[in-house]
């Protein structure tokens, strides 16, 4: 159990670190990046995974994926479906899960199949370096790419074994947001992918860039939107598309 910053339940905390079952690690800094690295670092077993502390695993969840990998020795990682709940209600998180084991690293740009609690890491596979260069705000995605980039063995089951509790704070539409996916693509064009993915990834990027486009628009940094729209037009061919835009940037008095 890794706590990080100075929002904490302080019984919970003593309550846990009584527990002999329960190793706990205390950091001042709040990040649940570096709280994974943390972790990671910790880790002596065989095998690994990860849950935040507002998600949940279903009944049985470790077993089916401890079964599978105890019996593939081949397998680097195991990711399973699950539901995301909003509202108290349940839906399916994955549409093409079973897609994934052969082509890891196409589906990743159709369903980032690698969530923060549907996963079972081989520790000998997935070592400590992987998370020691994480990309913020979009750390799974970034992890993904990297462990199919490298050609690790990831085997994907069409089981539900999580509930992830989707909270309204959401930083998806905020300008950080944007700019971390936009830096995320270039990181992925630097490690020179095939050329069907790296295709995926600049039409990927030129959204990514008309998206900030938008947004610095609403927020009034006109300067700001034109560049970024430049960008969109720029980096892929695909980004055409966003040509007629630049009438409405431009004509746009507020």
């Amino acid at each position: 159990m890794v706590v990080n910053g100075q929002r904490f339940d302080s019984n919970l905390l003593e309550t846990l670190k009584a527990r002999s079952d329960i190793d706990v690690v205390q950091i001042a800094e709040g990040s649940q990046t570096k709280a994974r690295l943390i972790g990671r670092q910790h880790v002596s077993s065989e095998y690994f995974s990860f849950l935040d502390d507002d998600d949940e695993y279903l009944p049985g969840a470790l077993d089916i994926r401890l079964d599978y990998l105890q019996r593939n020795g081949a397998a680097d990682l195991v990711v399973t479906n699950g539901f995301s709940s909003k509202n108290g209600n349940d839906q399916l998180t994955y549409s093409r899960m079973l897609n994934v084991n052969d082509h890891p690293l196409y589906e990743l740009f159709q369903e980032n199949w690698l969530h923060n609690c549907n996963h079972l890491f081989r520790s000998s596979s997935v070592t400590t370096k992987y998370f020691e260069d994480s990309h913020p705000y979009m750390e799974w995605t970034w992890l993904a790419f990297r462990l199919a980039l490298d050609g690790k063995k990831i085997v994907a089951l069409d089981v539900p074994t999580f509930r992830y509790n989707d909270t309204p704070a959401s930083l998806s539409k905020s300008s950080i947001y944007l700019l971390s996916s936009v830096s995320l693509y270039g990181r992925m064009l630097s490690l020179k992918p095939k050329s069907d993915i790296k295709k995926i990834i600049r039409n990927r990027l030129s959204n990514a860039w008309h998206s900030v486009t938008v947004f610095e628009l609403q927020s009034g940094h006109r300067i700001k939107a034109i560049s970024a729209h430049f960008r969109s037009l720029t980096c892929h061919w695909s980004g055409l598309k966003f040509l007629s835009y630049t009438r409405y940037l431009l004509g746009r008095t507020s």
